[in-house]
């Protein structure tokens, strides 16, 4: 059994009332027109790996209409080859409720860290022409599963900034009174700062191929700190009473940000909206390689692959996609969007989703009988 997900349960989540997939394979595509429930499906397998959906945090549109909870339940391997049992429900007045192996999680973070999840959808875009927020989340992500001691780090930063900003608001005050929190954001904020600026050297071992393959202009990737030298207490402490004036934090990790560039310009003004597409996959693909590398795996979700793209590049990011050997969920109106010869491939199961009913191969899923989580 390869590693991912194996079995898969939906209840009350969107137009999927009732959904169970047994037998999920290597690759897996679910065809069908818009509102169909296609994305739903693969905010449920994100739902269930991450505790949240790739859409958005809000938990009230996820649960269908009528239910005063939505669930989804699944056995999967994760990247040690360990085999789970994994329950999320989330109900309308904002719980969430994770379970994995007959025990309660106490957080989403501890849900996440078993088998990361990248998910390729419209809003990805946001990554190259959005602020700086989703590249420095797009950073941290990639630390949180290869670098044991990020969690630790980024909270103490977190807890040591929002201190920092509560004295500074409440004025009348000096950069004594700062000095120790000052000296904690600084600290953790500099090994953060390390720690992303590997990752940046990383992600650019792999992307330039990816890129090449995918007939998409090369993009060089300026990783700027937050923050000009090398001590951040240093930039802190000097600048403090233009903070104290302003009622910020002014510089530091949470100010950091990823410039990516073509050609000397920044990449949201010279690519179109399909090589911008090309751009977040790839940069996403070289995040997975980068995993691999550290020894995790991952699960996929690209949703309408087919958007934005003429034929050649769609052709051209499948054979990427099944290049980087990890599980796949992908959704498009048509299978003809595809390549022929790439769906006659052993791996891949093809779904039919039609008003919130998937059936495979032309015949409903059967149940897959998944025992009870609660």
């Amino acid at each position: 059994m390869s590693i991912g997900i194996r079995r898969l349960k939906i209840a009350a989540l969107r137009n999927l009332s009732t959904v169970e997939l047994d037998g999920v394979s290597q690759i897996n595509l679910f065809c069908g027109a818009n509102g169909s429930g296609k994305s739903s499906l693969l905010e449920a397998v994100h739902l269930l790996l991450a505790g949240r959906s790739f859409r958005h945090h809000q938990t009230r549109p996820l649960i269908q209409e009528g239910s005063i909870a939505c669930a989804v339940f699944g056995e999967y391997l994760d990247d040690a080859g360990l085999q789970h049992q994994c329950g999320v429900q989330k109900t309308r007045d904002g719980k969430t409720l994770a379970k994995r192996d007959g025990e309660m999680l106490s957080s989403l973070a501890e849900l996440a860290e078993s088998l990361p999840v990248v998910a390729l959808h419209a809003d990805s875009f946001e990554l190259v022409m959005g602020g700086p927020a989703q590249r420095r989340q797009f950073l941290d992500w990639q630390l949180f599963h290869v670098e044991p001691g990020f969690m630790t780090a980024w909270r103490a930063a977190q807890r040591a900034l929002s201190q920092r900003n509560s004295l500074i608001r409440h004025g009348k005050i000096g950069p004594a009174q700062l000095a120790p929190w000052t000296r904690e954001y600084a600290r953790y904020g500099e090994q953060i700062d390390a720690w992303r600026r590997q990752q940046v050297q990383q992600l650019m071992e792999h992307l330039p191929p990816i890129l090449e393959a995918l007939n998409t202009p090369q993009v060089d990737i300026e990783y700027r700190s937050g923050w000009s030298g090398e001590s951040l207490e240093r930039a802190l402490t000097d600048d403090v009473d233009r903070e104290l004036r302003l009622g910020q934090t002014l510089f530091g990790p949470h100010r950091a940000d990823l410039k990516l560039v073509v050609a000397g310009r920044p990449a949201a003004e010279v690519l179109s909206r399909g090589q911008i597409k090309l751009l977040v996959a790839a940069l996403r693909m070289a995040q997975v390689q980068r995993l691999i590398a550290a020894g995790r795996c991952c699960v996929l979700l690209v949703d309408d692959l087919g958007a934005e793209l003429d034929r050649q590049h769609r052709h051209q990011l499948c054979q990427q996609l099944a290049a980087v050997q990890q599980q796949l969920f992908i959704t498009v109106i048509e299978p003809e969007e595809l390549d022929p010869a790439w769906l006659q491939q052993d791996q891949i199961r093809m779904f039919h989703v039609e008003h919130g009913t998937i059936t495979a191969q032309g015949s409903t899923v059967p149940p897959n009988n998944l025992p009870p989580q609660g």
